[in-house]
């Protein structure tokens, strides 16, 4: 009678772990509609500002393709047009040297093959691929809400805190006289603001929160008993490669979790368990050949090496990091010490690894510290949800808990508002101070008759707000345009400004143009900022574009 008991027991509990492990992941048809209308607001929201300058007009300037970050923008186009000519191998188009590519960033040249099959511009396709993107982004983020929460307010709650969720910055940063608030300069750490950025950022997001739904429900208690999350183990390969094409850096504090959470587990049973030992190959082994490539790559490549040491992303200060942080961090906190004081072996162990990976990464005496808080804001809503849940609604009125909701909300995403608008504000308040993003439409044309005229190793000189469109719009080589992607950025730069000042000596004039065989020189409002150049004096005048003039040496 004991034995059958305890069978009955055990296929209680069994039906029991299986249907939560049900419930936790299905999404109910009430639910993808609400997903459907606040991920739509939210992009629509994100490209709120396109809009807005493609209706209100730009007059005499010509938007260029990127509103936020207009030089890694530039950087973006280049590559598409890469792809656009053919070939899948990166080389950097903002220095002068002709050197060997690399297949690094390949979701640009990806784009750009597209852009040639489809007919679509690149720079029309690069808005199509992060629009895609950023939804995939919002629906794959409330799918891990659902992975982890079977109450629909703690997985709508979750998706809030993940998508809106912002620091202090915009108040913060002139009292403090920082200006490296997270919030305001960290794209990556953010789901909204990465949307705003390009296509890889939400692109990112949307695979960390995949992997992180399937590894949530591979560790969920009572899943040893069930095979339905291991099924997935394919699936978690495929985003351990994407994520090792478009965004390399995110998989080191996420295999470090993993590999701490497994010797704990050993620690624990004292067997290592096959599913962890599974998991840890399903997602280390198809990155291993790209990080072996990459490392291969950047020392036997002198130009890739040259990129990889000038492409320094330092930390801000710990204070002002955890700062930029805000309001959801500070709701995450119960559940943080919720998650180091019990030490589960769930998810809240896996997201505690996770984000303690992140941190200690982004604070390592690397080149890229900041690159590995690209997808932080999971963990931290994560917990942040878990501690309202658990905490924080116990001290908030039933009849005040919309009101209080409201209020978070309202405040949470307010840097976020900043960073959205700016480049609105600012082009309404002096169209000159957003060189970069816009360009007076005479460059526009002039890029037009470059373009038949000069192959993809030719260099032209420019202004460097105007080079860094030169690859994607001319498809030829620039002097300087870019602090990473220009090889010896930092003399090429001081060698461009000195060119066109007023102080140039004819020595300097003769001398770049001869050092980096340059075949035009442009000259218009962008340049004359930096100067009237003697060393325009005795080039050649070959073609004029209303206020631009084309020169050959």
């Amino acid at each position: 009678m004991s034995r059958i008991a305890s069978d009955t027991v055990s296929s209680m509990n069994t039906g029991a772990a299986k249907l939560r492990a049900h419930t936790a992941l299905q999404v109910m048809p009430a639910e993808w509609r609400w997903l459907i209308i606040a991920a739509s607001l939210l992009t629509f929201f994100g490209f709120a500002p396109l809009l807005w300058f493609a209706i209100q007009g730009t007059g005499d300037f010509q938007f260029m393709g990127t509103l936020m970050n207009p030089l890694d923008g530039g950087t973006y186009l280049s590559k598409m047009q890469i792809g656009f000519n053919g070939s899948w191998l990166v080389t950097f188009q903002h220095t002068p040297e002709v050197h060997n590519g690399a297949l690094i960033q390949i979701l640009y040249p990806f784009l750009g093959h597209l852009s040639r099959l489809t007919g679509i511009p690149i720079q029309v396709m690069f808005h199509v691929a992060r629009l895609g993107a950023t939804l995939f982004m919002y629906i794959a983020l409330y799918q891990f809400g659902a992975a982890v929460w079977s109450k629909v307010r703690a997985r709508r709650l979750f998706f809030m805190i993940v998508s809106l969720g912002a620091g202090f910055g915009l108040f913060l940063q002139p009292l403090f006289q920082q200006t490296d608030f997270p919030d305001l300069t960290l794209p990556e750490a953010f789901p909204f603001y990465s949307s705003l950025m390009n296509v890889h950022f939400p692109l990112t997001f949307a695979l960390l929160a995949v992997l992180g739904a399937m590894l949530i429900a591979a560790l969920r208690p009572g899943a040893e008993s069930d095979n339905t999350a291991d099924r997935a183990l394919p699936f978690a390969a495929l985003n351990s490669l994407g994520l090792a094409l478009i965004y390399p850096q995110t998989l080191a504090p996420l295999g470090i979790a993993l590999l701490l959470y497994a010797a704990f587990d050993f620690i624990q049973q004292q067997r290592l368990s096959r599913r962890l030992i599974a998991w840890l190959l399903s997602i280390g082994l198809p990155a291993l050949p790209l990080f072996i490539y990459y490392t291969l790559v950047v020392s036997t490549n002198s130009a890739m090496n040259a990129w990889n040491v000038q492409n320094q992303t330092p930390a801000p200060p710990l204070p002002v990091f955890l700062l930029g942080f805000g309001i959801p961090l500070v709701l995450a906190l119960p559940g943080i010490w919720r998650a180091m004081r019990r030490f589960e072996a769930d998810g809240d162990r896996l997201m505690l690894l996770w984000l303690i990976a992140m941190l200690v990464l982004i604070f390592l005496p690397t080149n890229v510290q900041r690159r590995y808080a690209a997808g932080i804001m999971i963990p931290i809503a994560y917990f942040a949800t878990r501690a309202v849940e658990d905490v924080w609604l116990r001290y908030v009125n039933r009849r005040r808990r919309n009101l209080a909701f409201a209020l978070a909300f309202a405040i949470m995403p307010i840097s976020l508002l900043f960073v959205l608008v700016a480049p609105v504000i600012g082009f309404a308040m002096n169209p000159q101070t957003t060189a970069g993003i816009l360009l007076e439409r005479d460059y526009v044309a002039t890029f037009a008759w470059l373009r038949p005229r000069i192959n993809r190793d030719d260099v032209i000189l420019a202004a460097p707000a105007v080079a860094i469109w030169i690859p994607g719009y001319a498809d030829g080589r620039v002097v300087y345009a870019h602090p990473y992607e220009t090889l010896n950025a930092r003399e090429r730069e001081f060698q461009v400004l000195t060119w066109y000042s007023d102080n140039a000596t004819l020595e300097q004039c003769s001398a770049l143009l001869e050092e980096y065989s340059v075949r035009y020189i442009l000259v218009g409002p962008q340049e004359r900022i930096l100067g009237h150049s003697p060393c325009i004096e005795g080039l050649t005048k070959i073609a004029e574009a209303g206020s631009v003039t084309i020169y050959a040496p």
